[in-house]
């Protein structure tokens, strides 16, 4: 009984002590605040509308599992980078393997670089063993690049059931993660024929404060000699930065001109 009657003091006191700590601790913590609601779809129409009104940015398309298989010189890209600007064309590299057949893995293949530079004067490509340098007409580019805005741009509108999956960091960039679904049609300006029916699962990267996309994410097949399991990423960068697109200085002019 002597102990309870002096612990019982102590114990009164601690129980003061935490009562007044959950006090304050209530006190001092402020409210949370509440997230936005936002709607996914509007933000991807937002997205849409700024990604056509752009006029340069630097890009990269990679696979991460897969490659675009192009029939004329039995090869398969893997990776291309570049820059665009609406007014004075694009350039770019690809990284491509000559492969055999479309079933040959690309690394099995040989390793070659296309470099190719579009203007509205023309289109010149060089040839991977040489480096030579030809022109042909502008109307040969494998891409639209006067209409490269307005694709992306459709590409992002047409991404249908949209699910806001939170924010994540791309390109050193705050961005709305947005999950969809569209179909293969969308990526017909790579040099691709879609598959008919065709169903990409599509993941958008567009920025918190400029809405602007930063990157998309295209799973599954576009065209018959994709795998089932393609991955393919398109990356922006420098959006609305000066580009240099400027052509070769010797070429092989093949236009007649």
């Amino acid at each position: 009984m002597v102990h309870s009657l002096t612990t019982l003091p102590t114990a009164l006191v601690l129980i003061a002590l935490l009562t007044l700590a959950t006090a304050c601790a209530t006190q001092d913590t402020p409210e949370p605040t509440a997230t936005p609601n936002i709607d996914p779809a509007a933000l991807l129409a937002e997205t849409a509308a700024n990604v056509k009104a752009t006029r340069s940015a630097m890009f990269s398309v990679t696979h991460e599992t897969g490659s675009i298989f192009i029939r004329p010189f039995s090869a398969k890209i893997t990776e291309v980078t570049g820059s665009w600007d609406a007014d004075k064309g694009a350039d770019f590299t690809a990284d491509a393997y000559l492969v055999p057949n479309p079933e040959t893995e690309p690394t099995s293949g040989t390793y070659i670089q296309m470099q190719v530079v579009i203007t509205r004067e023309g289109y010149y490509a060089a040839d991977p063993l040489s480096g030579a340098w030809i022109k042909q007409s502008p109307t040969l580019s494998p891409i639209p690049v006067d209409r490269l805005a307005e694709i992306m741009a459709e590409v992002v509108a047409e991404t249908g059931n949209p699910v806001l999956m939170g924010q994540e960091v791309v390109a050193d960039t705050n961005a709305y993660k947005i999950s969809g679904t569209a179909p293969a049609s969308v990526m017909n300006w790579l040099p691709i024929t879609a598959q008919e029916g065709q169903i990409l699962q599509v993941e958008i990267w567009t920025g918190v404060e400029e809405r602007m996309l930063r990157r998309l994410r295209a799973t599954g097949p576009v065209g018959q000699f994709d795998r089932p399991d393609t991955v393919r990423s398109i990356t922006l960068t420098d959006i609305n930065e000066p580009v240099e697109i400027e052509p070769p200085d010797n070429f092989v002019d093949l236009t007649g001109g």
